[in-house]
């Protein structure tokens, strides 16, 4: 089945990920695999559909976004997020709620 364009919509993807992004996180890059919209598209199109995309979550996230094609994506678009000190989440055990292990230790949470 084709996609239309209207399944990259670059303000839906922003609002969506602004949504589910947890307090404290940045988002670092969005992923995305335009083969998935079913167009033989032109490079220098794919080029202003990433610049298009990356404007936009940068003004909507207010974060620097990295845009990443990737044609081997399962799904049109997905992203990454980062704490604010620039470490990598971890998940809590029902991979449910996102917290960074050395802040966390320093507030001292996990101290026992």
């Amino acid at each position: 089945m084709n996609r239309t364009t209207n399944d990259l919509n670059y303000r839906d993807v922003c609002e969506t990920i602004k949504e589910e992004r947890p307090d404290g996180f940045y988002v670092q890059s969005i992923t995305v695999n335009i083969d998935l919209l079913g167009y033989d598209i032109q490079s220098n199109v794919l080029d202003r559909i990433c610049h298009r995309l990356k404007d936009t979550a940068s003004y909507y996230l207010n974060d620097d976004v990295t845009i990443i094609r990737d044609n081997s994506l399962d799904e049109l678009w997905t992203y990454s997020i980062r704490h604010n000190c620039g470490r990598t989440p971890m998940y809590d055990e029902k991979n449910d709620e996102y917290y960074c292990v050395k802040c966390e230790r320093e507030k001292g949470v996990f101290d026992y």
